[in-house]
């Protein structure tokens, strides 16, 4: 018996009670008694025996099809024998029909039919309806009969299959694995039981003859064949649909309580593509409402999008106070004319004038202008746009824009690049300034979600079956098997699946400041408002606000798991107390999402984020300087980069996270606890006006410690940098005695004279806070070049490191 009273050989893991931890022979025993069974009896580690590849095999085998009467007769020879591929080798190759074998092995149906002889036939394969050959339930996922499945070109079916894909799974061993685990779901147990010797194996098969082929199918509706032709948003090598390269499909055994293992679709060349096989059907989507139709312009989903925004408009009560006045309205206005499905005119109007109604509602667009020429507002182009704006002039992502505009019900529609005078810098900083309220006061904003530019548009052409998990072999509970994709762009996804409008800096206000948002994705639709989110698999979800105790309000984990419609909408609420505690986290969460987004011009790095500013300025009653908030500037300094970034063309001051171009973020220090303040920051008075949303000038008088370093950095295999740094105080300190680390704002310059400047030490010898240079050879004015953090190891305090000094960080 091992330490944990376990036999050598058995892993016994529990979920619920035990927390995924090994359990003992106690804690066993308990289990099985509270679940009303018997422990089962473990064979001593001498008399387990790990079976040979041939019984493995033989039980590994699926059950012989039933013969039908009138083919009792056939020889053997003549009925393909789908087990002989199999064969205890770890990697095994198993041929797909050859071209001029293109129709199928027939497998047995629910009527217990005899498989067919393979025809000479070079038809193309349809897609079928595929029964599975073992655990046959009559209305599951597969409990239709082997027949043609009908199917009109805007429906799709799930679970359905070609020739090619029907012999892939039936002839795979790893997908006919059973899972190894017992307990009693409904009592909330489960015992999950691994041999120490689990089997694995590799199968590698052919498929479609190329990748050209399996896009043909993918099209023609087989639900594995889309799946694995489905682009992989992570992958930067993607092959094209016509592509006339060949691949394998490789099947790795590697069963666990999730799953048998994974599907790699396999092209020389590119990285492997990889799908998992798990036990159970996962929760995830089902082909059903509007999702079963393969235009996002189809009635079925604007009737879905018209539901969200009625029940948002006439029952949320937080929405509607998320929303800004109602007597606001932008100064220019695109009005839509249509007939049915037809796009007929687009008028800009100037809503000032007399004959415009009054609070008309509006829609606005939240799109990437990208890299290309766009049509925009000039001052040559107003008097004709006031008449009409040439159709053929308007890329995708506009006359998208207006149809949706016309068929949610609506007529005004704004948009950025049309409704502000792009070469008027007067009427560009008039506009700009009162963005926040252009989107906050629309009745509802659509978000070009999918579109990496002007030429998108807003509706796609999709295959639902690429991002629908499919049964490959049914079963009750987890005695089925699922593949799934699960490579979606969402609104909230981040990293390399981020969508790409989401990438866009300006968007972090479009979309956190718009009660309601419906998106437009390169898959399916999406909705979100501050009450609730959707999209057409889940049409509905409510969102949980802050509803904790406001000791929790500064925990940055409550913020990060907020989408940025509730993070200002929980903001607001904690604003009202006046404490910059209560609400600095959920501001920095914004601040986080701002800067490691995307900004094409620098001159818009205020501009950009100013009315989401404005907004929590208006609740907080308290002014920035420079991006920071005067009321508690000393922790507001005290900012890092994630990955040293660019200076910015923006007249910001180095201490400012505005002046870098790069992702950053807070660190934050428990004053009640360990962490004490060692130095003191003041503004020095001035009449001068900012331009980045306060008074003042750009100097920033800071107290505090001031030590000369020296600094070095080391380079990794993966691209990391690591920058450390030795002390200059002309004192004895050997090296081993302290540990320093620093993040550069930018990349430095060998040349520069650093300083570090202490801003809050702990009593376990640990210091942070800004590392620094000179300005000029007169050292009067400094400038912020990063963030540092040390430990030392000797009998100093940290205010005993360096002479006290006023510098002046401009």
């Amino acid at each position: 018996m091992n330490p944990h009273g376990i036999p050598p050989g058995l892993v016994w893991q529990a979920s619920g009670r035990y927390g995924n931890k090994i359990m003992s022979e106690d804690d066993m025993v308990d289990f099985f008694a509270r679940a009303g069974m018997r422990m089962p009896s473990v064979a001593s580690p001498d008399s387990r025996r790990r079976p040979d590849s041939k019984a493995r095999m033989q039980s590994l085998a699926p059950p012989d099809p039933p013969r039908h009467a009138d083919s009792e007769a056939r020889s053997d020879s003549q009925v393909p024998d789908l087990q002989s591929s199999a064969s205890p080798m770890h990697a095994e190759r198993q041929e797909s029909p050859t071209r001029s074998n293109r129709r199928p092995i027939t497998l047995h149906s629910s009527r217990g039919r005899l498989p067919g002889r393979v025809s000479k036939s070079k038809a193309r394969p349809s897609a079928r309806q595929w029964q599975s050959p073992s655990n046959t339930l009559s209305g599951g996922p597969c409990g239709s009969s082997l027949s043609e499945t009908p199917r009109d070109r805007d429906q799709v079916q799930e679970n359905v299959l070609c020739d090619f894909c029907q012999v892939f799974v039936s002839s795979s061993r790893t997908i006919r694995m059973r899972p190894d685990s017992r307990g009693l779901e409904d009592k909330g147990l489960a015992v999950h039981v691994e041999e120490e010797y689990g089997i694995s194996f590799v199968e590698e098969s052919r498929h479609h003859n190329n990748l050209g082929d399996l896009h043909q199918s993918a099209r023609d509706g087989c639900h594995l064949c889309s799946l694995l032709a489905a682009l992989d948003p992570t992958v930067s090598e993607v092959s094209p649909s016509n592509n006339s390269k060949s691949y394998v499909l490789r099947v790795t055994c590697a069963q666990s309580y999730d799953g048998p293992g994974q599907i790699d679709l396999i092209v020389s060349g590119y990285r492997p593509k990889t799908m998992y096989l798990s036990y159970g059907a996962p929760s995830f989507l089902k082909i059903k409402g509007s999702l079963k139709y393969r235009r996002t312009d189809a009635d079925e989903v604007f009737a879905l999008a018209k539901g969200w925004l009625r029940t948002c408009l006439s029952d949320h009560e937080k929405c509607r106070h998320s929303a800004h006045r109602d007597d606001f309205i932008p100064t220019r206005l695109l009005k839509v004319t249509t007939s049915g499905p037809f796009l007929l005119s687009v008028q800009l109007c100037l809503t000032k004038s007399e004959d415009f109604p009054p609070h008309t509602p509006y829609l606005a667009l939240s799109h990437c202008w990208g890299t290309t020429e766009i049509v925009k507002l000039k001052n040559s182009t107003l008097p004709t746009f006031l008449r009409a704006i040439p159709l053929s002039s308007l890329p995708p992502n506009f006359s998208d824009a207006a149809l949706i505009t016309a068929r949610l019900g609506y007529t005004y529609l704004w948009i950025d690049a049309l409704c502000i005078i792009q070469d008027s810098p007067d009427d560009w900083t008039h506009e700009a300034a009162t963005m926040g309220n252009v989107y906050s006061s629309a009745a509802c904003t659509i978000s070009a979600l999918g579109s990496a530019d002007r030429r998108g548009g807003c509706f796609v052409t999709r295959n639902p079956l690429a991002f629908v998990p499919c049964v490959l072999r049914s079963g009750e509970d987890r005695d089925s098997v699922w593949v799934d994709n699960q490579q979606i762009r969402r609104p909230d996804s981040e990293g390399e699946m981020c969508p790409p409008l989401h990438r866009r800096a300006w968007v972090v206000q479009e979309r956190a400041l718009a009660p309601r948002t419906l998106h437009f994705g390169s898959e399916m639709v999406f909705w979100e408002c501050v009450e609730g989110k959707g999209f057409e698999g889940e049409p509905w979800k409510k969102q949980t606000g802050y509803e904790h105790s406001r000791e929790r309000a500064s925990d940055p984990s409550v913020a990060q798991k907020m989408d940025l419609k509730m993070t200002l909408h929980t903001m607001r609420q904690l604003c009202r107390s006046g404490d910059w505690a209560d609400w600095e986290c959920f501001w920095w969460r914004m601040v986080q999402e701002y800067t490691a987004s995307k900004l094409t011009l620098d001159k818009d790095k205020w501009a950009a984020f100013s009315g989401l500013a404005q907004e929590v300025a208006q609740h907080t009653r308290t002014r920035l300087y420079h991006g920071l908030w005067e009321s508690n500037l000393f922790d507001e300094l005290l900012w890092k980069v994630l990955e040293p970034g660019r200076k910015v063309e923006y007249d910001a001051p180095s201490w400012a996270w505005l002046s870098v171009d790069t992702g950053v973020r807070r660190q934050r220090y428990n004053y009640n606890m360990d962490f004490r303040q060692v130095a003191t920051v003041s503004i020095p008075l001035s009449k001068e006006t900012s331009t980045d949303g306060s008074y003042g000038s750009k100097k920033l008088a800071v107290r505090g410690r001031r030590l000369m370093l020296t600094w070095s950095v080391a380079h990794f295999e993966s691209g990391r940098k690591d920058y450390t740094f030795r002390l200059q105080d002309g004192r004895e300190m050997p090296e081993r005695y302290y540990d320093g680390r620093w993040n550069p704002d930018t990349v430095p310059d060998k040349s520069w004279q650093l300083s570090i400047l202490q801003f809050v030490t702990t009593e376990y010898k640990e210091s942070y806070g800004l590392v620094i240079r000179p300005l000029d050879a007169s050292k009067t004015s400094w400038l912020r070049v990063g963030f540092y953090g040390m430990t030392w190891r000797d009998e100093r305090k940290g205010d005993e490191f360096g002479d006290l000094e006023t510098i002046m960080m401009v």
